[in-house]
């Protein structure tokens, strides 16, 4: 009964597990973007400074104007608990670069889909010969 349990539990967990981890990345991805646009990372330091961060739509690219100036924040309250902020020229930057890797990962995922077809190329039967 102690195995079904543990079993489970790592039946449910798993997923989640997983499911955090590839928003990690994602995370990640999206975070070397912003600083190779031309984004710099504010750290939340301070009690209040955290709270104020929790509060903040999270991993996400927003919009404001500050000083009557476009303003481009990212927060994330769970990865760096900082905030990534940008102006207009930063921002256009980030879309390219957001764009030029959106395209790479379409030609790496077309490779591949193009690799596993021509390894199936006879299909389930092995070969031309019919070997299993």
């Amino acid at each position: 009964m102690k195995k079904l349990k543990v079993i489970l539990v790592l039946f449910f967990l798993i997923p989640i597990v997983g499911c955090a981890a590839i928003q990690s990345n994602k995370t990640q991805k999206q975070e070397q973007l912003l600083s190779a646009a031309g984004f710099v990372m504010v750290p939340a330091t301070t009690q209040a400074e955290l709270e104020n961060l929790n509060t903040l739509t999270p991993h996400k690219v927003l919009f404001s104007v500050k000083d009557n100036k476009p303003l481009y924040w990212y927060a994330d309250p769970t990865e760096c608990r900082c905030v990534y902020t940008g102006d207009q020229e930063a921002y256009q930057r980030y879309e390219k670069l957001l764009t030029e890797s959106q395209i790479a990962d379409e030609v790496e995922d077309a490779a591949l889909s193009n690799e596993v077809a021509a390894d199936n190329m006879w299909g389930w039967m092995g070969g031309p010969w019919g070997w299993y």
